[in-house]
């Protein structure tokens, strides 16, 4: 079948005639269709948080997750990314953290930002994981590479606590200042509080200086 599709071949087997079985984006579409209907329904106030299923509704969200799984299995990285928010956010399912790294890891390995950001996040906050601070920064690099707006806004913290890295006011404000470019607004909060601390214990930060007839910068 993978041969098939490789040739442009997408509905009927040119030989026999028979339907092939669905792609991965057709996968994609049917698994996400299902999924809106039934956010629709039992949150219909977008609040991310999802009640017990219906029977019904349960079968059908089972299905999309074997459809999901189905595309993210034929290399469809956005269905990777859906099974790493179902399982993360335990939405139609019991949460689970190992669950979602998994889907998030393949995601994240082919490049997707959403992925790569979660993967830090978890790694950040000891989701399913030990808290490994390096693991964290690497992923979050990685998606600020592709001007992810809050892994931007997260590295920000990171040097602005020092969690994992040596502390650093003036790159946690480097960082604070591209997530706002990016259009984080967590981190304008965060640049202000980080402002009001330096006034208070670095007031010379920034600031040129004259100490014995040299000039220096603090």
């Amino acid at each position: 079948v993978s041969e098939l599709r490789a040739r442009g071949v997408s509905e009927t087997c040119p030989l026999c005639r028979a339907a092939l079985p669905p792609g991965p984006e057709k996968l994609y579409d049917l698994a996400g269709r299902v999924f809106m209907k039934i956010a629709r329904a039992v949150d219909p106030n977008r609040t991310g948080t999802w009640p017990a299923l219906s029977a019904s509704q349960q079968e059908e969200m089972n299905g999309a997750i074997v459809m999901l799984q189905e595309a993210m299995d034929q290399g469809h990285i956005l269905a990777a990314r859906s099974i790493g928010d179902i399982y993360f956010w335990g939405k139609g399912v019991a949460q689970d953290y190992e669950r979602a790294m998994a889907a998030y890891k393949v995601g994240a390995e082919a490049g997707d930002v959403g992925c790569q950001f979660a993967l830090g996040i978890m790694y950040y906050k000891g989701r399913g994981v030990a808290v490994d601070y390096e693991q964290a920064r690497a992923w979050f690099e990685k998606a600020a590479a592709q001007d992810h707006p809050h892994a931007v806004g997260q590295l920000g913290v990171m040097y602005g606590e020092g969690n994992g890295v040596t502390p650093s006011w003036r790159r946690a404000r480097e960082f604070y200042k591209r997530a706002i470019e990016l259009g984080n607004s967590r981190a304008v909060e965060n640049m202000q509080d980080l402002t009001e601390l330096i006034q208070a214990l670095a007031p010379l930060m920034d600031q040129r200086v004259e100490i014995h007839g040299t000039s220096r910068t603090d």
